[in-house]
C-alpha cells in the first residue's frame, strides 16, 4: 500500500489499516454473470463476464506554457505499451517474488500488474521482464506531504519525466490516494496537479490514459480531526470541489478515466468511498459533475485475512475467496468498470491480503480470480 491509514471521525468510516489500496446493457447477461460468479454449494469457484473495448487517453489542448515546456521532449514520444480489451483483471504486487510466482500468476490469466514508478520493490522493469502488462502509479507524493506543498507545474513535468524514463507503461495513475496526502484532502490542488500533467503529457506526445484518483465525501480540516464535511449529497465532495476549482479539469478526466478503491462490504456504500456500492455512487457523481461517466478503474480491492469480522476482512481463506467472488460479481456487471486490480498477490506488513503464500502455493482466492480472468479472456 502506498499511504497511511485514514483516521476518520465519527461521521466517516475508516479505510483498512493502510490502503495501498455492467449494470448490464443486457439484463439477462448480467443476471447470468452474477449467478455464475457467486459460489454454489460444494461447487468449484466459477465466473463469467462481459467484454468491452476501451481506448487510450486523450487530453484537452495544452496551454502555450505547457506546450513550450514540453517541446524539447517531442523526440521521445511515449505511447501505450499494450492494446487491450476489458474489463482488465489484474493484481497489485505481482513482481519481485521470483519467476515461479510470476509464472503461476500469469498462467492463471492474471496478466496485469500495478506498480509504482520509483519504488525499489515490485518494479516496472521486473514486472515487464516477468511478462505483465503494467498499470503504473506516477510521481506519487510522499504520504506525509500535503498537496499544498507541491508545485503543480513541477509535478506535471515530473509525470512526463517518469513516463519517458520508464517505457512499457500501458495505463498511468496520477499518484495513489491523493485525497489522503498529509492527512488533509485538497481536491483543488490535486486538480491543478492532474491537469498540468495531462497537458504536459499531450504536449510531449504521450498517449497513455492518466487516471484521476477519486473518493467521495472529504473532511474540511484533517482526516484525523474533521470539523465538518464536503459531501457529494450536499453539492460538494472530492470530485465536485476539484472540478469547480479548476477550469478544464472535467474534460481531462472524461478523456482519461478515474481510479477508485472501494474496500469494504459487498453492497455497502459509506460516504461514496467505502464498499463495492460506492463505485456506482461515484459514477453517479461523475455523470452529474462531468456530464458523462468516464471509464472507472478499481485499482485496489481486497479482503484481509488478518481482520476477521471487519467488512474488508475475512475469517478464512475460503471466506476471502467467497467475498472476492461476490465483489467481482457486483463490479463486473457495471458497464463503466474497465479494470479491477486485486490487493494483492502476497501478504505484507499491512495485513494478509495475498492470494498466494510466500512459498508459492496459492489460496482459494487465487483460484477464484484466475477463473474470472480466464472466463473474461485475459
Amino acid at each position: 500500500m502506498a499511504e497511511v491509514a485514514r483516521t476518520a471521525g465519527a461521521a466517516q468510516v475508516a479505510g483498512p489499516g493502510s490502503r495501498r489500496a455492467r449494470r448490464g446493457a443486457a439484463a439477462l447477461l448480467s443476471l447470468a454473470l452474477i449467478a455464475l460468479l457467486l459460489p454454489s454449494s460444494g461447487a468449484d469457484l466459477a465466473a463469467d463476464g462481459l467484454q468491452a473495448a476501451f481506448g487510450a487517453g486523450l487530453a484537452p489542448t495544452p496551454s502555450p506554457a505547457h506546450a513550450a515546456r514540453a517541446s524539447a521532449r517531442r523526440k521521445g514520444r511515449v505511447r501505450s505499451a499494450a492494446t487491450y480489451t476489458g474489463p482488465i483483471i489484474g493484481t497489485n504486487d505481482a513482481a519481485g517474488w521470483g519467476p515461479a510466482a510470476a509464472r503461476t500468476i500469469l498462467q492463471g490469466n492474471i496478466t496485469w500488474n500495478r506498480v509504482e514508478l520509483g519504488s525499489p520493490y515490485n518494479t516496472l522493469a521486473s514486472s515487464r521482464s516477468d511478462g505483465f502488462k503494467a498499470l503504473a502509479i506516477v510521481n506519487n507524493t510522499n504520504d506525509e506531504t500535503p498537496l499544498s506543498a507541491v508545485n503543480p507545474s513541477v509535478w506535471g513535468a515530473g509525470v512526463v519525466s517518469e513516463l519517458e524514463g520508464n517505457p512499457g507503461v500501458s495505463i498511468a495513475e496520477a499518484g495513489n490516494e491523493a485525497y489522503l496526502k498529509g492527512d488533509v484532502a485538497e481536491p483543488v490542488q490535486y486538480g491543478r496537479m492532474y491537469l498540468a500533467a495531462v497537458e504536459d503529457m499531450q504536449a510531449a506526445g504521450i498517449h497513455i490514459p492518466l487516471l484521476f484518483n477519486m473518493t467521495g465525501d472529504i473532511p474540511l480540516s484533517s482526516w484525523a480531526n474533521p470539523n465538518g464535511w464536503s459531501e457529494d449529497a450536499k453539492g460538494g465532495g472530492w470530485l465536485r470541489d476539484a472540478v469547480n476549482g479548476v477550469p478544464g479539469l472535467a474534460g481531462a478526466i472524461l478523456a482519461n478515466g478515474i481510479s477508485v478503491h472501494p474496500y469494504g462490504a459487498v453492497g455497502e456504500n459509506s460516504h461514496d468511498d467505502w464498499g463495492t456500492a460506492s463505485v456506482a455512487a461515484d459514477e453517479a457523481v461523475a455523470k452529474a459533475v462531468l456530464g458523462s461517466v468516464p471509464p472507472f478503474y478499481v485499482t485496489e480491492i481486497g479482503f484481509d485475512l488478518r481482520s476477521c469480522g471487519d467488512p474488508a476482512g475475512a475469517c478464512s481463506r475460503r471466506e476471502q475467496a467467497s467475498k472476492l467472488q461476490a465483489a467481482y460479481a457486483a463490479l463486473l456487471t457495471d458497464p463503466h468498470v474497465a479494470g479491477i486490480w486485486w490487493y494483492q498477490s502476497h501478504d505484507d506488513s499491512t495485513g494478509r491480503w495475498g492470494f498466494m503464500d510466500r512459498d508459492g502455493s496459492v489460496r482459494p482466492s487465487f483460484k477464484a480470480l484466475s477463473e474470472i480472468a480466464t472466463t473474461l479472456g485475459q
